[in-house]
């Protein structure tokens, strides 16, 4: 669980920590080599086919979360003050099968390397902030593979875990992945390959920060 926002940047470092023995140090304890990044399934693109409905812009999505909209204009009961940080004008919006897949590979990834969750553990540099922002960073990877020009439309959202889902029992603040898919908006929870529809979502009203 997260303890406290503002370690957040300390998060960030964790996350270069872990992507670190993940892909390069062979003295970690949970090692593996670069065969694992290379097999992270790539979106296939065709930028000839390029339409409004491969990407999405932070004004859409200012929008939606301030109209309760989710895709298709489904409402949402999530708060429409929470606060957003945005860092690029566009992103690509992620085909739900590619979602699936990449889910699949990440669990693989997980195991392979030792780093599968306790969930009831104390560590607090491979806790939910970790796993959230390592699931965007190899997500973002997989674009770049690609020979996209955008990043993948996945971000990190801060809840109030007021309910139990997906495998994690309720308690303080969490953090899990929100994906915009061209089949829906998914809320993910990268420590037990769990998703569910945004708007399905149980915890969807104590959402708090998203970071796209």
């Amino acid at each position: 669980m997260i303890r406290k926002l503002k370690n957040l940047s300390r998060s960030c470092v964790a996350l270069i920590g872990v992507s670190a023995c993940i892909l390069l140090t062979p003295s970690c304890k949970t090692t593996t080599n670069m065969d694992e990044l290379a097999s992270i399934p790539v979106m296939e693109y065709t930028k000839d086919n390029e339409t409004k409905t491969n990407y999405l812009t932070k004004d859409r999505v200012a929008r939606s979360f301030l109209s309760k909209k989710a895709f298709n204009n489904v409402p949402t009961k999530t708060p429409d003050n929470f606060k957003v940080m945005v860092f690029d004008g566009r992103y690509r919006t992620v085909d739900y099968y590619h979602f699936v897949k990449f889910n699949k590979w990440f669990r693989k990834l997980l195991f392979n390397t030792g780093l599968m969750s306790g969930i009831e553990g104390t560590r607090q540099n491979l806790d939910c902030d970790n796993y959230a922002m390592l699931y965007k960073s190899v997500m973002g990877v997989s674009s770049y593979k690609g020979d996209d020009t955008l990043d993948m439309a996945v971000a990190v959202v801060v809840v109030h875990q007021v309910n139990a889902w997906g495998g994690i029992p309720k308690g303080g603040l969490h953090m899990v992945n929100l994906i915009f898919t061209n089949r829906g908006w998914y809320i993910y929870e990268p420590q037990t390959n769990k998703y569910i529809l945004l708007e399905k979502y149980p915890n969807q009203e104590h959402i708090k920060y998203m970071i796209l």
